[in-house]
């Protein structure tokens, strides 16, 4: 992959700034995060498998998983993350690589969740990574996530380094999500300060239920 590439960009920029990051984001654990991390306690028993899509330095969100008792499989892009993520969270589980390009059998986990990590992504992979999200979901099963509200994709300085992220938009995200069959229990839009530093951003969060038919493919 060249230097320009955004799966390079996002890994390189994590890998660079891995301690940095964790310094500045472990200690602030966002309030919808977290709640819908203590809403997922309550909805499945402990034992339950969760895919946990970026992960990042592990804290706090693997952390609150783990404390629930859940086993935890944690993906991160960045070596240097994970790095930190096994030392933060050793009762985990972890993987290095794109998530588009990791592969579990279908109906593998319990719950898949994916927060402030899909918008990393290509916007073209978002609608293909999420099949893959629901298809390694049991029947019944959860699917947690945020991304942007608005359409777009950029390239930006932040945190001293080059960062890619991108979005489906608010119509983009329901649009695919009814198509593989989801029960959607509860869609947001809120504001979430805490994780951008000094100016506000709204995030588009999913809290969705995997439904019970078979999952077809999306019409192009």
């Amino acid at each position: 992959m060249s230097a320009s590439d955004p799966k390079t960009i996002v890994k390189d920029g994590y890998d660079a700034i891995a301690l940095k990051y964790h310094q500045w984001a472990s200690p602030r654990p966002t309030k919808k995060r977290t709640e819908y991390i203590e809403r997922l306690g309550q909805s499945l028993p402990k034992g339950s498998k969760v895919l946990e899509l970026g992960c990042g330095a592990g804290l706090p969100a693997t952390q609150q998983l783990v404390d629930q008792g859940f086993d935890v499989t944690g993906v991160d892009i960045s070596s240097s993350q994970l790095a930190l993520a096994k030392e933060h969270v050793p009762a985990a589980h972890f993987m290095q690589g794109d998530m588009m390009a990791i592969e579990f059998p279908e109906q593998s986990f319990d719950a898949v969740m994916a927060f402030y990590s899909l918008f990393h992504l290509p916007r073209d992979e978002h609608g293909l990574m999420l099949k893959k999200m629901v298809q390694w979901l049991k029947p019944g099963g959860w699917l947690l996530f945020n991304t942007g509200t608005k359409e777009e994709e950029r390239t930006r300085d932040w945190m001293g380094v080059k960062m890619f992220s991108s979005s489906l938009g608010v119509e983009g995200n329901e649009q695919i999500l009814a198509e593989y069959g989801l029960e959607l229990t509860d869609v947001e839009a809120v504001i979430d300060a805490e994780m951008v530093g000094s100016f506000e951003e709204k995030f588009h969060w999913i809290w969705a239920r995997k439904g019970f038919r078979k999952i077809d493919t999306p019409k192009s």
